[in-house]
């Protein structure tokens, strides 16, 4: 019997396509909105611009996951402790002393959910540390 939690049948895939929509999603919150917005009320064009470059970490590690490695697990476990470093520090000032405008609720929005995602991976990476970086090895080698 097959657990959900490992990499060896549809996970990755599952993984990889959470990523990418959350690449997508900051894209369109961080950068496409706030352009749009600016153009519409005729100001700059930077002004709301949230800028962030997580999301070609995120786009590395989706593809990781496709093309599993060892690099998929020691880069990983990386972008995940530092990503959640930042988001739990980051969303602890936010809740300080919060902003409910559409700028902030819609960061604040996108970093709780990229925090559980980030969670889960680590989780992911944890408990298939073995398979990843010695079965994997293995069978690449063709032993």
């Amino acid at each position: 019997m097959h657990s959900f939690f490992t990499l060896k049948n549809k996970l990755p895939v599952i993984i990889s396509s959470w990523l990418v929509l959350i690449v997508l999603w900051t894209l369109l919150i961080k950068f496409i909105f706030p352009v749009t917005y600016a153009l519409y009320y005729e100001e700059n064009f930077t002004k709301y611009i949230m800028w962030d470059f997580w999301w070609i970490a995120h786009l590395w590690l989706a593809n990781s996951f496709l093309n599993l490695s060892k690099n998929t697990y020691y880069v990983g476990l990386l972008i995940c402790i530092f990503e959640l470093i930042i988001i739990i520090y980051k969303l602890g000032v936010f809740f300080i002393s919060p902003q409910w405008n559409i700028w902030d609720t819609n960061w604040m929005i996108n970093k709780i959910i990229v925090l559980f995602l980030f969670i889960f991976i680590t989780v992911i990476l944890f408990t298939n540390k073995y398979y990843i970086l010695y079965d994997l090895t293995e069978k690449e080698s063709g032993s």
